[in-house]
């Protein structure tokens, strides 16, 4: 099995067991179950003889998690997931420096405060540095390269940070936060004592003081707590071999980690765009009811160079008819357009019928008619 193959399953384990509020591992067991293994380290043993999930087996599995999980999402669109969305700007603080509104929200534990044209964002990991974004067209102009005016919006967004982890830690058992004279903490989220632990991200080992100072976050790789667990049930040797964390703990950087980010819209013309755009105009060409089905009822390649082959349907487009449009937005994208005819099934019959109208109300009446005269003519000769 591939590592990206791997990497997806427990990615979806992973989801799952957000979903179900249940551990990664038992979680990781049960998309092992579906596969047909006793658990999770069975599969993890097979993958190492080659063993590879087929595209159905790894289709279950996407099935599997998908019934699980919410089905609202912001890029979506659902209604849900949208008033939680305005409800997070409703909460969000509105303020100046200097002459630079800003507004300040917290957005799953992470603080995010944002201008025109700049974002600052402080991560729930106390140990991971703040992330300051700005456009490439804003670039210098961006107030966020003022150090003065920085310093003061940093300041704002790092002390909404500390009161955000003063509630998860409110929120957890003592013992997650506070280990005891050994080193021993709890796992915050299902329970478990040690004074070790193991992020299964990065593969290594952390102590208890370390992963109770950065909020239960590795120190190494900044995995969430979902990723950390008291056995390295994926090791044969238990993590004995694992690699320690080397790290002295959770302290904010005082370095943010800036991000140019030129977030205009750029045009990606692959083949299916590019078929979309023929096909428009295609239906631009057509003038009547059947040149429409024969626009959309068109087989439309993409070649290797992005030029384009067109089968229109000749009992639907006459063969004597040059797709204008079509040709217009071909030469308009930089591509050449070869036209073909072919012979196929048509959705209806009588498709001559089609050239008397544009309107598809009106066609759809007549093609009713015909075909309930066809009918009784068909009866009545029986």
């Amino acid at each position: 099995m591939t590592k990206a193959t791997k990497l997806s399953l427990k990615l979806l384990a992973k989801r799952y067991a957000r979903a179900k509020r249940i551990t990664l591992h038992q979680a990781l067991d049960l998309v092992a179950g579906k596969l047909g293994f006793a658990n999770w380290t069975k599969l993890a043993s097979a993958s190492k003889n080659d063993w590879i999930p087929s595209s159905k087996q790894m289709a279950s599995i996407e099935a599997f998690v998908a019934h699980a999980l919410p089905t609202e999402d912001f890029q979506t669109g659902h209604p849900e997931a949208m008033t939680r969305r305005f409800a997070n700007l409703e909460q969000a603080e509105h303020g100046m420096i200097g002459d630079h509104a800003y507004r300040l929200q917290v957005i799953f534990h992470d603080v995010v405060m944002a201008g025109a044209g700049w974002s600052i964002k402080v991560p729930e990991n106390p140990g991971a540095a703040p992330i300051i974004q700005t456009s490439i067209e804003n670039d210098e102009r961006c107030p966020v390269f003022d150090p003065e005016f920085l310093q003061k919006a940093l300041d704002l967004a790092r002390d909404r940070a500390v009161q955000v982890r003063g509630e998860i830690s409110t929120d957890w058992p003592r013992r997650s936060t506070k280990p005891d004279l050994d080193g021993v903490v709890r796992h915050p989220l299902w329970g478990g004592e040690s004074d070790m632990w193991f992020c299964l991200h990065c593969g290594r080992k952390i102590i208890g003081t370390q992963i109770a100072q950065n909020l239960w976050h590795c120190p190494g790789c900044g995995a969430s707590p979902l990723d950390i667990f008291d056995t390295a049930f994926w090791c044969d040797d238990g993590g004995e071999s694992l690699p320690s964390v080397r790290t002295d703990g959770a302290v904010d950087s005082d370095k943010p980690d800036f991000r140019v980010v030129d977030d205009r819209p750029k045009l990606d013309l692959n083949e299916e765009k590019i078929t979309l755009l023929i096909r428009c105009a295609l239906l631009d060409d057509a003038t009547n009811i059947s040149e429409k089905l024969g626009a959309l009822q068109a087989e439309i390649s993409v070649e290797d160079e992005n030029d384009v082959w067109i089968a229109l349907e000749e009992d639907l487009w006459p063969h004597d008819k040059r797709p204008v449009q079509a040709f217009i937005v071909a030469a308009q994208l930089g591509i050449e357009v070869e036209l073909e005819s072919m012979c196929s099934a048509i959705p209806f019959a009588w498709p001559r019928l089609g050239e008397l109208t544009s309107s598809t109300s009106e066609y759809t009446q007549m093609m009713l008619d015909a075909y309930a005269q066809y009918e009784l003519l068909v009866s009545t000769q029986n």
